[in-house]
């Protein structure tokens, strides 16, 4: 239905944002807390989510040089998320900790929207 595929269209900036934001507070805390994998799992996020932008603006096919399944793709996206929550969890750190936590719930949330917009329309019509 077109309704899903709206779904998918105004949750990418928060998407986005989660990321962005998300991996350079990941990157700063982690340099604060001497955290290098936190640092590293933030550096990825940034990654995941500019890398599609940078493919889009050189007009270059992402898929030759990553050829892995979007679904897959904002799921590894996640993973850095829940990987850095556990790093705050096992540290005792709050703020790796929920940041960690909320880019992990974004990246499944967007990767859910995904799945809904790309999935036939005939599927929900009886």
């Amino acid at each position: 239905m077109i309704i899903l595929s709206f779904l998918w269209i105004l949750y990418v900036p928060y998407l986005v944002l989660c990321g962005f934001v998300g991996g350079i507070y990941l990157i700063i805390t982690g340099v604060k807390y001497r955290k290098l994998l936190a640092s590293v799992m933030g550096l990825l996020s940034v990654s995941f989510v500019v890398l599609p932008y940078v493919f889009w603006g050189m007009g270059v096919d992402g898929d030759k040089y990553l050829p892995i399944p979007t679904e897959l793709y904002w799921i590894l996206f996640s993973l850095t998320g829940l990987i850095a929550a556990f790093i705050g969890l096992r540290s005792k750190i709050k703020g790796i900790r929920y940041m960690g936590f909320i880019i992990f719930t974004s990246g499944i949330v967007g990767d859910l929207f995904y799945y809904l917009m790309s999935v036939p329309d005939s599927m929900y019509i009886r």
